[in-house]
Formats: structure tokens, C-alpha cells, sequence
């Protein structure tokens, strides 16, 4: 008769659990973790989108922003104006379920927000400025704030 596997410390249980866990939902994304990778790059030209457009998915874009202190955020239910830097806003209608990486050609502040509230972004390891986020179906806004350029490059990809 076999004897089931002893685990002789919570160290080497943990470490048992987050090497059979690595992509669970409940383990956030921790900033020394590299990124997924995706398909994609900013290379060519990319559609371009002004602040308060409609996207209809997820994809590769280029999102022409206005002076920070023009610009509307969604905060809660309410909307409140910029500040400084360059900023905007686009909405992306019909995402799936699932986790999705962003990256930007250029640093900012960038914010998801999902039924009114705000979504939870994990820094990760990578070239550019990259984030990881779990979002539920439907309709996300992205803010981008504080940014020092008028246009900037977004690759927000499912993974």
C-alpha cells in the first residue's frame, strides 16, 4: 500500500501550490513576472481613434489625445476633468470573458474601468509600459492620463 506524499513545510506547500496555480485568478500578477506573450507589435500603421470614440473589440490602435484639462473621466457614476499632460478616453464594446495584456508606446496612467467600477491592472515585465487584466464580458472604457505625447500607441490583446 502507497502512503500518500507528506508536504514537511508550509513553504514547500506553498511553493507546491503556486507551481500547479501559476495562472489562477486568485494570485495577482506581481510586478517581477514577464509578461505573456501575445501576437502583435506596434509596427506599420495602426487605426487611429479620437478621446470619446467607440472601438468594437480588442485589438491594436492608436488613440489621439486631447490637453488632460479637456477631457471627462468616468469617476464612479460621475464624470470629473482632467488634469495635466494628455489624456482621453475610448470605450471597447464586446469583449470576451478572460485575461487581456495592455501595453503602451508611451508612459502614462492608464485606468479600465467595468460597470462603473475600476478594474484591477497588474504590472508586468516587458518592453514597453505592460499590464495584465481579468475583465467579465461587455463594454470596458479606457483612460489614459498624464501622457506627454498627443498620440499614443495601445495594444490591448486577449491572451
Amino acid at each position: 500500500m502507497k502512503r500518500p506524499m507528506v508536504i514537511r513545510s508550509s513553504l514547500q506547500g506553498l511553493a507546491l501550490l503556486l507551481a500547479f496555480c501559476g495562472t489562477c485568478a486568485a494570485f495577482p500578477v506581481r510586478a517581477a513576472e514577464p509578461c505573456p506573450a501575445v501576437e502583435g507589435q506596434f509596427s506599420g500603421a495602426n487605426a487611429t481613434f479620437k478621446s470619446g470614440q467607440e472601438l468594437p473589440r480588442e485589438g491594436i490602435f492608436s488613440l489621439v489625445l486631447q490637453p488632460g484639462e479637456t477631457v471627462d473621466y468616468l469617476a464612479g457614476s460621475q464624470r470629473a476633468k482632467g488634469d495635466a499632460g494628455y489624456g482621453g478616453v475610448i470605450t471597447l464594446r464586446k469583449l470576451w470573458t478572460g485575461r487581456y495584456r495592455l501595453f503602451l508606446s508611451n508612459p502614462a496612467e492608464l485606468e479600465l474601468i467595468q460597470n462603473y467600477s475600476s478594474l484591477s491592472l497588474g504590472e508586468c515585465r516587458g518592453e514597453q509600459a505592460s499590464y495584465v487584466v481579468s475583465i467579465g464580458e461587455g463594454t470596458v472604457v479606457l483612460q489614459v492620463r498624464g501622457a506627454s505625447v498627443a498620440v499614443i500607441d495601445i495594444a490591448f490583446l486577449k491572451i
